[in-house]
């Protein structure tokens, strides 16, 4: 049965919304794409295929589809390996990283632990002996750090970014920002924490005095039968997909593991298992029951939907949820750069409305494609960025074009990297960060003299500027 306060959100009978969904009134449960004509309009089936493969063409989305009405798989497509050196194609029982949506199995944990009566959610982290300063434990709560409020940094700090995989434990992870103090008074922002999240792992294993994975099996993964999530990652697993980075000349690159799993974000997992989480979430109190206001309110849709997006470097995830019409979408990829979020927002509304956004590059690709056809104009500059305000980006161009020069420079491709790192300075030339871009890449290049000259550019325009690469 629906969640209560859901149930005031279905208003409109499913048979009569069905033309505009491309739907029929059909027996649901045919899954393959040829035969899913039976549940969806074979126009509807059409242009959803063309949308998937529109991303896949471009070498972007490699991954699994799966449409689901009142929880029964309606459609599914998989895309592109698993495994590009083995020839494993990604299908329906591939493994994926979910990213941050293992926020909200944590966030299940903590509410379980809630509505037993073994936590509160106004508890502050002095409760707990985690080993923070008395200033930080007495101010942070349980809510603070669910809502992102706490104040903990929103970033890892450059010891993690420099080896992620240096840090295995959650003890680790909590060692990094123990001493930090708090960017703002908890309840006074909004800002996203990662750190967050792992505090409240360690919290639920406190009250518990059980180990988080085991948490997991015991009160998420065994009850709702999800036999194909694993926690932690098992590398050689069967049915696990590789991550693979998506590059700005349209290739994908193996990128390995790149972080430990950790109550922030990680989980390996099918699309039918994701499905099935939802599902039980929002239409059930398999999970929990959403009586308390704040429990309701931290998973509350907007308009009758409600999403969640994961992801990193080799990794996508995406869960769109038509609440108004028990629509459930699952994208799942083993490439990055949101891919997930780009085809999930499409599809949503594709069966919403019959329309979607066009499909466009990520913008760093945009970028590159343009640079080749632009570079030898004295202001390329100029033009691309008009260019790249005509074709609709909103990412910051600054931040597209020093992502670009970084990764050409990367890649030993120095003269490239050296013209796309000028033409931010063109752009933005009263900012340290473009110098501080240029002279990373003459480093890289192995021109300490003009490495040390460029970034004194920087601190001309800023003094006491810090440098964001550590070479």
């Amino acid at each position: 049965m629906m969640k209560a306060w859901l149930a005031s959100l279905i208003l409109v009978v499913f048979c009569l919304v069905g033309p505009s969904l491309g739907l029929s009134n059909a027996k649901a449960g045919q899954v393959d794409p040829s035969q899913a004509s039976g549940v969806l309009s074979p126009q509807m089936v059409m242009q959803i295929e063309h949308l998937i493969e529109s991303y896949a063409e471009h070498g972007w989305f490699s991954g699994h589809v799966l449409i689901a009405h009142k929880g029964e798989p309606v459609f599914e497509q998989s895309v592109g390996w698993a495994d590009h050196a083995a020839r494993i194609p990604n299908q329906a029982d591939t493994r994926f990283h979910l990213g941050s949506l293992m926020k909200n199995l944590t966030a299940v944990l903590v509410f379980q632990q809630v509505q037993a009566g073994r936590l509160a959610l106004d508890d502050r982290l002095a409760s707990f002996d985690l080993g923070f300063p008395s200033e930080v434990a007495n101010q942070v709560s349980v809510w603070h750090l669910l809502s992102h409020q706490s104040g903990f940094p929103s970033a890892f700090p450059t010891d993690y970014r420099a080896d992620p995989l240096a840090f295995r434990s959650m003890e680790e992870k909590l060692s990094l920002h123990r001493e930090t103090g708090l960017a703002f008074v908890p309840g006074t922002e909004v800002r996203y924490s990662n750190y967050g999240f792992i505090v409240l792992g360690a919290i639920v294993e406190k009250v518990t005095g059980e180990p988080f994975d085991e948490l997991l099996k015991t009160h998420i993964f065994g009850p709702l039968g999800l036999t194909n999530t694993v926690y932690p990652f098992f590398p050689n697993g069967l049915n696990q997909s590789l991550k693979y980075t998506y590059r700005y000349d349209q290739t994908q690159r193996p990128v390995g593991q790149v972080e430990h799993h950790s109550p922030d974000g990680g989980l390996e997992s099918t699309a039918r298992d994701v499905l099935s989480f939802y599902r039980a979430l929002f239409y059930s109190d398999a999970l929990l029951s959403f009586d308390e206001d704040r429990i309701a309110s931290h998973f509350q849709p907007t308009d009758g939907r409600w999403v969640s997006y994961g992801g990193g470097l080799g990794s996508s995830a995406a869960v769109e949820l038509d609440l108004d019409n028990d629509i459930q979408i699952i994208v799942l990829a083993n490439t990055d750069k949101r891919v997930a979020e780009h085809v999930s927002t499409r599809l949503y509304s594709l069966l919403r409305t019959g329309r979607h956004e066009s499909v466009r590059q990520p913008p760093m690709v945009f970028a590159w494609q343009a640079y080749q056809n632009l570079k030898d104009i004295p202001n390329w500059a100029e033009v691309f960025s008009n260019r790249y305000q005509e074709a609709g980006y909103s990412l910051f161009i600054g931040r597209v074009l020093n992502e670009l020069g970084v990764a050409l420079s990367r890649d030993g491709r120095f003269e490239d990297a050296v013209h796309v790192m000028n033409a931010l300075v063109a752009l933005f030339p009263s900012a340290p960060q473009p110098y501080d871009g240029l002279a990373f890449v003459f480093f890289e290049a192995g021109d300490l003299a003009k490495a040390q000259a460029t970034f004194a550019c920087a601190l001309d325009h800023a003094a006491g500027f810090t440098s964001d690469y550590s070479p």
